[in-house]
């Protein structure tokens, strides 16, 4: 039996379920009023531009900004929920949630090898060295050059300014791409992939620099091969006092490394077509716990569909730590999130469970914390059990077939022919 605290938490958890469903549709709805009103839709199939769309319906869209700096980490997950949501019904409906801003040497790049992808939240101090750097990439066994995709993710300081800047005097070719809703890191990454007129694609991060050589290094080795994606080493570096630190990215591609815990930075070389086919960045993460294990999740992803990649041993690129950096605020919802991968890459967790650790930790606190998550789905089935015994009790003994059944129960008692367990 369940005890009646047990039951009571049970049941709080229900209707704070209830509670969080009911925010995601106020939140949608409001998204939707204001950015998909019916007078703004029509006629769409004969809309042949972005442009065009935009004069003929007088719609001009501004990012959604989050307004309160104080909410919790909760309260953030949900709204970023929502907003992905409103932005999977605008392309749904035909309509893609951004805005494009390009110069001269992008529209004159019509067949690029390889796309450069930068994510952009909040990097105004850094996001000119990042473009710096990939313009200084020696091009000359790259045929068609690179494109450079910049998606802004709703930034609320004077990034996007900066790169529309940056691109009207450089001869780069760029395209700057301001999303309507702040999505996170994953579904800003999906839209680049979406965008990218490339074969390949780098995965750069706005407060990141790479080397003049790195994506021809990584190039001649991914377009020669049938790897899904190519990785160097990587260079981290302390933002303040500019020292060098530890070097990531460092290792051969084994899965069972892998498995065990993450070793592969998001800065690397992808055959398109192959993220695209395993359905891009997982934009679920955000409901176990927080952005940053979306690379992790993604090497996963490759390794369990038998993909294979390989590791270029020299130093390509830099990663700057800093007080900002979303790992800080990823590692407190790590465990969660393991928990959640135990169940996705369940095929990899049977198949490489030598080690005492997975996904980052010791298999004995994940299992822990699993067989009480277990322990706690049980007792959610009894208590649904129990709840459906007694509503069905409830109907059957309001329905006029019973309470006739007790009247002839009682005559017969009355005639002496029944006995009194046989009356309820």
């Amino acid at each position: 039996m369940i005890k009646t605290e047990q039951q009571s938490q049970l049941l709080l958890q229900q209707a704070k379920l209830n509670s969080r469903h009911s925010e995601l549709l106020a939140n949608q709805t409001e998204l939707n009023t204001k950015y998909l009103q019916q007078n703004l839709v029509l006629e769409h199939h004969k809309i042949k531009s972005e442009k065009n769309f935009y004069i003929s319906t007088r719609l001009e869209p501004k990012p959604i900004k989050i307004k309160d700096t104080n909410l919790t980490i909760d309260e953030k997950r949900l709204l970023y929920i929502s907003r992905l949501k409103s932005a999977q019904l605008c392309e749904k409906m035909g309509y893609p949630p951004w805005n494009l801003k390009s110069n001269s040497a992008y529209e004159l790049c019509d067949n690029p090898s390889v796309s450069v992808i930068i994510t952009l939240y909040n990097y105004s101090e850094y996001i000119c060295e990042c473009l710096e750097s990939v313009s200084q990439t020696d091009i000359s066994n790259i045929p068609g050059g690179i494109e450079v995709l910049v998606i802004d993710d709703c930034s609320t300081d004077n990034s996007a300014n900066l790169v529309l800047k940056y691109l009207q005097k450089s001869q780069l070719p760029i395209c700057l791409v301001s999303k309507w809703f702040n999505t996170g890191l994953a579904d800003a990454r999906n839209v680049g992939l979406k965008l990218a007129r490339s074969p390949y694609v780098f995965i750069l991060d706005a407060d990141n620099w790479i080397y003049p050589n790195c994506l021809s290094v990584l190039f001649e080795n991914i377009q020669s091969s049938r790897y899904a994606a190519v990785y160097g080493e990587i260079q981290k570096f302390d933002n303040q006092t500019k020292q060098e630190m530890n070097r990531i990215s460092c290792y051969e591609w084994d899965i069972h490394k892998l498995v065990k815990q993450p070793y592969i930075d998001a800065m690397a070389m992808f055959d398109k077509n192959i993220l695209l086919k395993l359905g891009g960045y997982s934009t679920e993460l955000i409901e176990y716990g927080w952005f940053g294990w979306d690379d992790y999740d993604l090497w996963l992803k490759i390794a369990q569909s038998n993909y294979s990649c390989k590791l270029i041993p020299k130093v390509l690129s830099c990663y700057r730590v800093h007080a900002g950096s979303m790992i800080n605020t990823t590692n407190k919802y790590a465990l969660n999130i393991a928990k959640y991968f135990c169940h996705k890459f369940a095929k990899l967790a049977n198949k490489y469970h030598a080690s005492d650790m997975l996904f980052g930790f010791p298999k004995s606190e994940i299992y822990l914390e699993l067989n009480l998550c277990s322990q706690q789905t049980q007792n959610n089935f009894i208590l649904q059990e129990l709840q459906s015994a007694y509503a069905q009790i409830a109907a059957m003994e309001s329905s006029k077939f019973w309470k006739l059944r007790n009247q002839w129960l009682k005559l017969k008692k009355l005639l002496g022919l029944a006995k009194d367990a046989e009356i309820f």
